[in-house]
């Protein structure tokens, strides 16, 4: 697993502060990527000392943005906007305390035209605290 070395992790995001979820990205392969996130002391998804469960979706939903934003910058095209059309079976096993570190796996399971399905995993320090599938649109631009 190499890690993405970028000035600014708005080079493949679309996402700014305070909805940018992801701090850094890292590639695996074509189906599958990894990104982090630390959660600072009050950020934006954080209430009562803990990080609120839809956040951890929206890590996900960045990851797989980053994962073809990524892809985009690679092949040097502008990357095509797509957008989170739904989640399904999302379980929460342990809460996240502000100040944790995430990290963020997604793989690519299936694919039906313009919409990709995504396993979705949070972990932290290797332990699994919350799984769940998302289907997103992203119709990838044609070259000219």
């Amino acid at each position: 697993m190499k890690k993405v070395i970028l000035k600014n992790i708005t080079q493949i995001l679309p996402h700014r502060n305070p909805m940018l979820m992801i701090d850094y990205y890292k590639r695996i392969d074509n189906d599958n990527a990894l990104s982090e996130k630390t959660f600072q002391k009050g950020a934006y998804g954080c209430e009562n000392g803990l990080v609120i469960d839809s956040i951890l979706i929206e890590c996900v939903a960045q990851t797989v943005a980053a994962h073809y934003g990524y892809r985009s910058l690679m092949k040097k095209k502008d990357a095509s906007m797509g957008m989170l059309v739904s989640v399904d079976k999302f379980d929460f096993y342990h809460p996240i305390l502000e100040k944790s570190k995430i990290d963020i796996v997604v793989s690519k399971t299936d694919r039906i035209g313009a919409f990709k399905l995504f396993k979705g995993e949070i972990r932290m320090k290797d332990k699994i605290m919350a799984t769940g599938n998302i289907k997103v649109f992203n119709p990838e631009k044609k070259d000219s």
